[in-house]
């Protein structure tokens, strides 16, 4: 008898997934699919779901997994649709993104996670159940692809880089805590921070070989946002950047010059998620406009956020505007006023003069 997680005992549904190590393979390395072998722990029954009243049955075992069936199938057919609005980025998203999954099962368990998550968030009758398989499927795949990280080829490397960018969504998705700054944690850099910022060395080492795979339109349209990117920073006029009066407040004001440093770069590589800020309609914001800041801010400055120094969390609060932009996502909902409530509470009076303007681009006002 291998154990059940009690969630799994609430909602009458076999916990495959605590019984099981293999989603085909476990190990990291390629393999031919993904055959989700996984036999019933139970005595050769599997799970079956009755269409009319939603309750799971039991049946003769098939050899199939029909949870992890039913959050492939909410990808494929909803959730791919959901993380870009550029139509051909969707098509990636929801047709390479899964091959690649059939290829590594850490990548495939990232699929699924965000899926239950997706599922939680439509569904939520059952929002507990499907939260804690999205737990355990991406607790699972996040430690196959932290070792596998320690050791990238041109063999892994496409799979590690989709399970980062998938933890992206998932990280937002998840169900926040009351004082969660989604960058820091309570010991310093948030553990999912350390795996998506990794993923630069591959970019850097494997870019062309990523870019000949089944990734390759994501990084073509990557490379045709940056050019628009870099176009429109060249465009804009200091009259129109939010940000210059932010940089002169901390160049006047911070007195510690290595910080002030650390500070004004943090600002010059968010200056590139607002280079769409004031130009409406297509082509718009895209979550790589917003998550380039995430990849490219540094570790030092994210030690000065995680103490909670007035400049740090200032220029934070600049970064909620855009992520205001992409509210309408299921997975970003309220995380702009989550954030900046939380920053507003950390602030000194003087320092709250700084983020009116964002608090007024966000629409939050303090109670």
């Amino acid at each position: 008898q291998r154990p059940s997680c009690n969630n799994c005992i609430k909602h009458s549904v076999q916990c495959d997934f605590l019984a099981s190590q293999n989603f085909g393979g476990g190990n990291g390395l390629p393999h031919n699919g993904v055959h989700s072998s996984h036999t019933s722990p139970h005595g050769g029954s599997v799970t079956h779901y009755d269409p009319l009243g939603g309750s799971p049955s039991r049946g003769p075992s098939s050899g199939l997994n029909l949870l992890d069936l039913e959050l492939l199938h909410n990808y494929v057919t909803s959730t791919a649709f959901t993380i870009h609005t550029d139509p051909a980025m969707k098509i990636a998203w929801r047709i390479n993104v899964p091959q690649v999954g059939f290829s590594y099962d850490f990548a495939m368990r990232g699929i699924l996670a965000l899926s239950a998550l997706h599922m939680a968030h439509y569904k939520p009758e059952k929002r507990d159940f499907y939260i804690s398989q999205a737990m355990i499927q991406h607790q699972t795949g996040l430690r196959v692809a932290t070792e596998v990280l320690a050791s990238v080829t041109e063999e892994n490397c496409t799979g590690v880089y989709t399970f980062s960018a998938l933890t992206i969504f998932f990280t937002l998705a998840s169900p926040r805590k009351p004082g969660d700054l989604l960058l820091v944690g309570e010991n310093g850099m948030a553990d999912w921070l350390f795996l998506v910022k990794g993923t630069s060395f591959i970019v850097n080492n494997y870019e062309e070989f990523l870019r000949q795979g089944l990734l390759g339109p994501m990084f073509i349209s990557g490379s045709r946002q940056s050019a628009l990117r870099t176009q429109y920073l060249v465009e804009k006029s200091p009259q129109d950047d939010p940000l210059v009066e932010l940089s002169g407040l901390i160049a006047q004001n911070s007195t510690d010059e290595r910080n002030k440093h650390i500070y004004l770069a943090a600002i010059e590589t968010l200056r590139k998620s607002f280079a769409f800020y004031d130009r409406p309609g297509p082509p718009g914001y895209e979550t790589g406009d917003i998550f380039i800041w995430i990849f490219e801010v540094t570790e030092e400055f994210l030690q000065l956020l995680r103490e909670h120094t007035q400049e740090s969390l200032t220029i934070f609060s600049y970064f909620c505007v855009v992520l205001k932009r992409l509210d309408s996502h299921w997975w970003m909902q309220g995380w702009s006023t989550h954030i900046i409530s939380k920053i507003w509470n950390l602030l000194d009076e003087e320092h709250r003069l700084w983020i009116r303007w964002p608090l007024e681009e966000i629409g939050w006002l303090p109670m």
